[in-house]
């Protein structure tokens, strides 16, 4: 029999047999979270259980210790619980600001053993998050306050404050993007392994435009506090910043409808003319809203509807190999679970490798169309040509003989669920909510932002125990034969090793909506109707007292099951009609 035809049978049924083991390792990697049951608990109301959850698998001290307060924090803020929220989070923001620079030894760690290792330091997006929540929190406590109220939202200002500085930051480092940057705790040794796989990944201008750079959001909460306050001039400031953000790109890259546009155009032209000395930008807002005349005074309500909850990270697998013949590195996912969840990894693949209609890809991922993925043995593969050579003189190719399993994640898609939701006051239904800012889509477009570097560095990391396997294996001086028994048990044992981050602030809605009223001072009986794609709705009531010209109201609507009536609930009232 030709060499070449036996080396090529053996070398199937190598990747045959490995495929197969690593499929069986990959039982033991999908189960649930703590995280995830804690806040499917609290759906339920059982928020107590939801705690204890939190506590025993994250603790205050540990390598998750930012997730124990995060997930505290936000387990608390929806139940009301809003100054043990804010301290809470206030422990998670000190976390988040003392691994700003990950330490040299984490970094080589996380290297050798995996980035589960590591100390979870939270994602850039977390940050603005935390101050978001924090001064929700002050706002719901200003709310109910009957002495005090403007010490508290004063205290809301400064999270605002805060959170500006942060976002001037982030855009300050979001020029550049075609600047090619290195994933970072590369030593020598794999950054030679890193330019041997860099044809692996798709070019870095395909996902330039995902970068997490400013947030329209925050600025226009910002604004809404500020001018509560009666602090014109900031608050101009902040709806221009929102503004100026939302048409530049935010709303394209989040998918937010021009009537949120529309609505921030208003806010701004209101504070111009309630400030004075803007006639100029004045005249030209009244003639993009196709305004002429100025509306009288009357209080508003701003509604914020937190909905749903963010979509969940799982581990991906894929098996890296060298095909000698060909001279070229062959990466193949290896997909596992149901049959939802084997489109949505395989989907992930096509993603990371995309060249057109990215946004495309991005919407119908986030609002769970995947459609129907060929779920065929795709696999991606690159010769290295003249780069062949020093795979071989740097031991690549012989510590890839029996393949590698490389761990990276992928976010679930979020399943669309929701219709439209409505907000009422009294008996009348007054207005319908939008979209305003997409965590999912925030969470999903980081997580490809990243895919590249962290399939880089699992590959660097899967690379580099297989090459001290080999030669560890060379050392002992073994046979042939031996030696390849010895070198696959070693692949074996490496896949069992191999691992994904999957942590992740789990308890975060999947979207907020908003609306902003004009309303009567006086009490008010506000209840939100969420039509769901079923068919079912979920109401929602709540008493509001309106006592300024500016209030912010919030809440949180799970969709699968309403939470239960409790002491300190948000709603006095909820039930699924």
């Amino acid at each position: 029999m030709d060499v070449n035809v036996l080396n090529n049978i053996v070398y199937k049924s190598h990747f045959a047999f490995l495929t197969i083991v690593y499929a069986f390792l990959l039982i033991g990697c999908q189960s649930t979270p703590a995280n995830k049951s804690a806040i499917l608990l609290a759906q339920q109301g059982q928020f107590e259980t939801a705690k204890q959850t939190i506590r025993s698998d994250y603790s205050a001290t540990g390598k998750s210790k930012l997730l124990h307060y995060l997930e505290l924090g936000m387990l608390n803020h929806l139940q009301g619980n809003y100054q043990l929220s804010n301290q809470l989070l206030d422990q998670a923001q000190q976390i988040i600001e003392e691994q700003y620079t990950i330490s040299i030894s984490e970094s080589a760690l996380a290297l050798l053993s995996g980035p589960s290792y590591t100390t979870y330091a939270g994602k850039i997006y977390h940050r603005p998050l935390i101050n978001f929540y924090k001064a929700l929190n002050y706002n719901a406590l200003a709310n109910q306050a009957s002495t005090g109220r403007q010490a508290l939202l004063d205290s809301a200002l400064v999270e605002m404050r805060q959170l500006d500085t942060y976002l001037i930051g982030i855009k300050d480092k979001s020029g550049g993007y075609d600047n090619e940057q290195e994933p970072s705790g590369l030593d020598n040794l794999t950054r030679q392994i890193n330019n041997l796989t860099r044809p692996l990944f798709a070019p870095n201008d395909l996902l330039k435009d995902i970068e997490y750079k400013d947030d329209a959001f925050a600025h226009y909460i910002s604004g809404i506090l500020f001018e509560r306050s009666g602090e014109l001039d900031a608050a101009r400031l902040q709806y221009q910043r929102s503004l100026q953000a939302f048409e530049n790109g935010f709303a394209k890259q989040y998918n937010i409808n021009g009537s949120i546009i529309t609505q921030v155009k208003t806010d701004l032209l209101r504070v111009m003319q309630a400030a004075g000395g803007y006639a100029n930008e004045v005249a030209k807002l009244k003639k993009a809203l196709k305004s002429d005349s100025t509306k009288s005074a009357q209080p508003i309500l701003n509604i914020l509807q937190n909905i749903g909850i963010g979509p969940q990270r799982k581990q991906f697998n894929l098996l890296l190999n060298i095909d000698e013949e060909a001279k070229a590195l062959v990466m193949t996912p290896i997909l596992w679970g149901t049959r939802q969840e084997q489109q949505a990894q395989m989907r992930w693949f096509q993603m990371l490798y995309a060249d057109t209609s990215l946004f495309d890809l991005i919407q119908n991922y986030a609002s769970g169309d995947i459609g129907d993925v060929a779920m065929g043995a795709l696999t991606k593969r690159i010769p290295l040509g003249p780069l062949w050579e020093d795979a071989v003189d740097l031991g690549l190719v012989s510590a890839l003989e029996y393949g590698s399993r490389i761990s990276v994640t992928y976010l679930e898609p979020v399943q669309k669920q929701i219709n439209h939701s409505e907000v009422w006051v009294g008996n009348q239904k007054v207005a319908t909510l939008n979209k305003i800012y997409s965590v999912s889509l925030l969470t999903l477009q980081d997580a490809l932002n990243n895919a590249n570097s962290e399939i880089q560095i699992a590959l660097a990391r899967e690379i580099v125990k297989a090459m001290t396997a080999q030669k560890a294996i060379s050392a002992t001086g073994l046979d042939a034969s031996f030696s390849g028994f010895a070198k696959l048990a070693t692949s074996v044992v490496n896949a069992v090793t191999a691992s994904a981050d999957l942590r992740q602030w789990q308890s975060l809605p999947a979207q907020i909506n908003y609306v902003q009223l004009p309303i009567t001072k006086g009490k008010h009986v506000i209840t939100l109707k969420t039509h769901l794609s079923s068919g079912q709705v979920i109401e929602q009531t709540e008493t509001i007292q309106i006592v300024d010209d500016i209030t912010l109201w919030h809440t949180r609507t799970f969709l699968n099951k309403v939470r239960a009536q409790t002491t300190d609930s948000t709603f006095f009232n909820g039930k699924l009609l």
